[in-house]
C-alpha cells in the first residue's frame, strides 16, 4: 500500500513549507499513488493561495498502517 504525500511552499516566502497528506488513499499500486500526487500537485494553487508544490513523493505504507509514520 502507497500513500500520496505533497510539499507545498509558500511562492513569498519558500522557506516556509507544509506536507499535505492524501486523504483519499491509501493506494493498493505505486502507479494509482503516482496519479494521486500528480493530481493533488496540481490543485495546490485551487485550494492553497499563495503555495506552490515542490515535491511529491508515494510512501509504502508499513502492513497494517494506513498513514505514513514519516514525513519529507
Amino acid at each position: 500500500m502507497f500513500q500520496a504525500i505533497i510539499l507545498a511552499c509558500q511562492i513569498y516566502n519558500p522557506t516556509y513549507c507544509i506536507t499535505l497528506e492524501d486523504q483519499r488513499g491509501p493506494y493498493d499500486t505505486e502507479l494509482r499513488c503516482e496519479m494521486r500526487a500528480l493530481k493533488m500537485s496540481r490543485d495546490v494553487h485551487i485550494y492553497m493561495k499563495g503555495y506552490k508544490p515542490i515535491k511529491w513523493v508515494c510512501r509504502g505504507l508499513p502492513k497494517g498502517s494506513l498513514t505514513s509514520p514519516k514525513t519529507f
